[in-house]
């Protein structure tokens, strides 16, 4: 919730998207019988339609942490070109192998 506080997102909204997300619960009908509710507990809701909004701000939020001092990467138009991202793929840019292995373990230690 820190990229939507960040971005100016109201408490009142981010609370809102967070009971939307937590403890979800679901219920089997199996034949006209139910059976006990589960709980799934937290993460993406397939389908919803905030859900690919959500992924793309925190993705990007983890991004720019993870490169914000990097000078790793190849130049594109005058930019400096860290990762290419089509829908949920990323792929990292880096102008050799051990830039990349240092950019990974940037992304691994900000995703914690």
């Amino acid at each position: 919730m820190c990229a939507l506080r960040r971005l100016g997102v109201d408490y009142r909204d981010r609370r809102l998207i967070g009971n939307l997300y937590m403890s979800q619960s679901f219920k089997v009908r199996v034949d006209g019988d139910d059976f006990e509710p589960g709980i799934i507990g937290r993460g993406t809701r397939q389908g919803f339609q905030l859900s690919p909004l959500l992924f793309n701000i925190y993705i990007q939020e983890l991004m720019n942490e993870a490169v914000a001092d990097s000078t790793d990467g190849e130049k594109v138009g005058g930019e400096l070109l860290h990762s290419i991202r089509l829908a949920d793929d990323q792929a990292m840019v880096a102008s050799s192998e051990e830039d990349l292995q240092s950019m990974m373990e940037k992304v691994d230690e900000t995703s914690e």
